[in-house]
């Protein structure tokens, strides 16, 4: 029971109470004033009725008696006279019927007013006449007291109403100050920090908010610095200072995982010549300024599949898997003219001072081999006359035939059509190999042949048709997990135009308010580059999702080099660490990157997951730098309840 509640208890308890007792006090007073009364007006008839009487008796006219009797007595008020006559054994005897109307009997019972007697000699002179006993009648006064009684419950009731209303308002609008120490507590817990608290007029509680809006700012200001160190130890570990894209380094572990599995796609590499002049001819300040305006353009490029670095003074590379080669010509196109804008040339007439080299990846490409062909596709480009962009295409396998965008928008409007689309699922693991969630991955078959996403979903993503195909999806395991109750949880990715689509988002916030057996067993995944580009969007998606009582992570945690401060703002349930930071864990500098990403978002209680973990020697590491969960080979080798 809260604090309010307890003392609204009490305070009630103590109002009634004292209400009760004025109660219990008024309605005796009203009782013993009756019974008074009724005595009283006992002693008042008998005094008149035997100044009326005493001339009658000494006359001996016994029916003149009977008659002031009769007129002077009623049912009402007596229940029985007796005039006794002393000369004689005359008697007079009036009895009246009781019965009490208006009354009920629990009251009389529990109630009781018992009837008075009276009597008086009456004489004439010094000669006794008669004996008169008068007896009254309780009725008039239980009628008045049961009339009482009433308005005195009536009040009763209206002020115990009043009353309590009054103590709640009161005690609420005093009690504001803990109120509000109590939510701020609740997200201080969840490292989610407000604004601070307003200070209250009374002095003991202005006391109380003042020590908590010092410790809130002081804690808040420690997870920022803490953030901000991560930051800047992974921007100096895996970021070019000058341009803010990655540096070699990132992008050799980024290319030695994506040539260790089965790769597609290739590589574009991009010979900025007028950097590397202003370099030569006016110094570093000069260079800088064209490297960083070359880059805030290449960033645009930028997603989730897609890593842009600078190589050197002048060149940047740009990764794509899964790219076919009209998307890498296209990307190249960009990228030159990117470059063209640095020169100084209002005409246009000037020379390019840029080129850019093009490789598509082959099924036993190397790095230094990718790397090779990358620079000798550059000296090609540049003996280019018309364009300075040249292609090398790989000759020691067969290629599949590529589809362009439209033919892989229709072939997933065809599988959804045709309920074509398939589901293979990896688990993640916590350290003591349990299942924390299982992630679904979507493959279309058809006529024998397998799609997996990664091939079509660049196409949908460029024609923003994503909506459709995550609609789909989410119905489909929705489906699944109603008829499998013992499922496992079911992470479903979001792609990047699903979040830009309000359609969806209403969509899928109507679905999410129907299903609620499901927040517990469906967890959503959104690519970190969201949070970069569409963070109005994306936040608006996670208020939703957090609403209806869902959970959501963040895949590809850390590609982007962003700040990692949106984190306490939007609160995941888990980040999936980007594999370039837990596919190098020999080299001390990389590894306290990861240990400083790490801590700052356990500090934040967000799980931090290691994607494509392969080995369990890669798993016992990551695990020793306190990571909480593990994705990839070595999960599917291990034996889970689904």
């Amino acid at each position: 029971m809260t604090l309010y509640r307890q003392l609204l208890l009490w305070m009630l308890i103590v109002f009634f109470v004292l209400i009760s007792a004025v109660f219990a006090i008024q309605f005796n007073t009203t009782k013993d004033y009756l019974v008074h009364q009724q005595s009283k007006e006992l002693s008042n008839a008998i005094s008149s009725v035997g100044f009326a009487l005493s001339p009658y008796l000494e006359d001996k006219d016994i029916v003149s008696a009977e008659s002031v009797i009769n007129a002077t007595f009623d049912s009402s008020f007596y229940r029985e006279v007796k005039l006794s006559l002393l000369d004689s054994d005359k008697k007079v005897v009036r009895q009246y019927p009781q019965t009490i109307a208006g009354v009920p009997d629990w009251f009389q019972t529990l109630v009781s007013i018992k009837p008075i007697t009276q009597s008086t000699t009456l004489t004439s002179g010094w000669m006794q006449l008669a004996d008169l006993t008068v007896t009254s009648s309780p009725e008039t006064a239980y009628q008045q007291l049961w009339k009482a009684t009433l308005q005195l419950m009536l009040g009763f009731i209206v002020c115990s109403i009043i009353g309590a209303i009054i103590l709640s308002v009161i005690l609420k609008k005093v009690l504001k100050p803990l109120k509000q120490i109590q939510e701020s507590a609740k997200e201080m817990a969840t490292q989610h920090f407000t604004s601070s608290l307003p200070t209250p007029s009374t002095r003991d509680l202005a006391d109380v908010v003042t020590a908590f809006n010092s410790m809130s700012e002081q804690l808040q200001n420690h997870f920022e610095q803490q953030a901000q160190e991560a930051d800047n130890l992974r921007i100096r570990a895996y970021q070019d200072p000058v341009s803010g894209l990655a540096n070699r380094s990132y992008l050799m572990s980024k290319i030695n995982s994506w040539l260790s599995r089965k790769p597609s796609g290739g590589m574009v590499l991009l010979k900025a010549d007028a950097i590397e002049d202003s370099y030569a001819q006016y110094g570093y300040e000069s260079g800088d300024k064209l490297v960083q305006d070359l880059s805030s353009r290449l960033k645009d490029l930028a997603n989730d599949d897609v890593t842009i670095a600078r190589l050197n003074q002048s060149e940047f590379a740009l990764v794509s898997p899964n790219a076919s080669k009209e998307e890498l010509i296209q990307a190249g196109r960009k990228m030159l003219s990117m470059a063209s804008d640095l020169n100084s040339d209002p005409l246009g007439i000037a020379p390019l001072h840029a080129a850019v080299g093009v490789v598509m990846c082959s099924a036993n490409e190397t790095i230094s081999s990718l790397l090779s062909s990358a620079d000798n596709s550059l000296t090609k480009a540049r003996q280019e006359p018309k364009e300075p962009l040249a292609i090398i295409e790989p000759s020691d396998k067969k290629e599949m035939p590529t589809l362009g965008k439209q033919q892989w928008k229709a072939l997933v409007e065809e599988a959804i059509a045709n309920k074509l689309i398939h589901f293979t699922f990896q688990k993640a693991i916590d350290v003591a190999n349990n299942t924390l969630h299982k992630e679904a991955f979507a493959y279309i078959k058809k006529d024998n042949q397998r799609y997996n996403a990664g091939q079509f979903l660049s196409a949908i993503e460029q024609l923003n048709e994503g909506a459709q195909f995550d609609r789909y999806i989410v119905e489909q395991l929705f489906e699944r997990l109603e008829n499998n109750p013992k499922s496992v949880p079911v992470a479903i990715n979001i792609t990047q135009s699903s979040i830009n689509d309000t359609g969806f988002i209403r969509w899928l916030n109507s679905k999410l308010k129907s299903t609620p057996q499901l927040k517990e067993r469906v967890l959503f995944e959104l690519p970190e580059i969201c949070f970069i580009k569409q963070i109005d969007n994306a936040s608006l998606l996670c208020e939703i999702i957090h609403q209806n009582g869902f959970r959501f992570g963040i895949d590809n945690y850390g590609h982007n080099f962003s700040s990692t401060g949106y984190l306490s703002k939007l609160r995941p349930s888990y980040v999936k660490l980007d594999f370039a930071y837990t596919s190098q864990l020999d080299d001390q500098i990389k590894t306290d990157v990861l240990q400083s990403i790490t801590r700052t978002a356990n500090n934040l209680s967000v799980k931090t997951i290691a994607t494509r973990v392969e080995t369990a020697e890669q798993m016992d590491k990551l695990a020793a730098m306190d990571i909480l969960g593990f994705q990839g080979f070595v999960t599917d080798q291990l034996k889970h309840e689904n």
